[in-house]
C-alpha cells in the first residue's frame, strides 16, 4: 500500500486564537485531506494572532511489485513508487 505526500496549508488570521484556527481549518480543502498540525506563527501586541495549518492526504493505493527472493521484490518494490508517494504496508505473498 502507498499513500500521496500531497499537503496543503493555509493560514488563518483573527483577533483570538480560536477564530484564528477556526479561520484556518475554513480556508483549507479538507475533501480527501486530514488535518495534521497547527501552529500559531504571529501573536501580536494588538491580539492578532496568524494560525497555519497543515493537511495531508489521505488517498492511497495498492502497489505491487515481484522478484526471484524477497529481497529483489522489496527492492523492486522501493524503486517503483512514483514520485509523490510513500510507501505505507508491505504485505509478503509467497507462490
Amino acid at each position: 500500500m502507498i499513500r500521496s505526500t500531497e499537503t496543503r496549508e493555509a493560514e488563518g488570521y483573527a483577533d483570538s486564537v480560536v477564530a484564528a484556527k477556526e479561520a484556518a481549518i475554513a480556508a483549507l480543502d479538507l475533501d480527501g485531506f486530514e488535518l495534521t498540525q497547527m501552529n500559531a506563527v504571529e501573536s501580536k501586541a494588538t491580539g492578532e494572532t496568524t494560525i497555519k495549518a497543515t493537511a495531508r492526504s489521505t488517498e492511497t493505493r495498492e502497489h505491487e511489485a515481484s522478484g526471484p527472493n524477497y529481497e529483489a521484490a522489496l527492492a523492486a518494490y522501493r524503486n517503483t513508487v512514483p514520485e509523490g508517494w510513500q510507501a505505507q504496508h508491505v504485505w509478503v505473498v509467497a507462490e
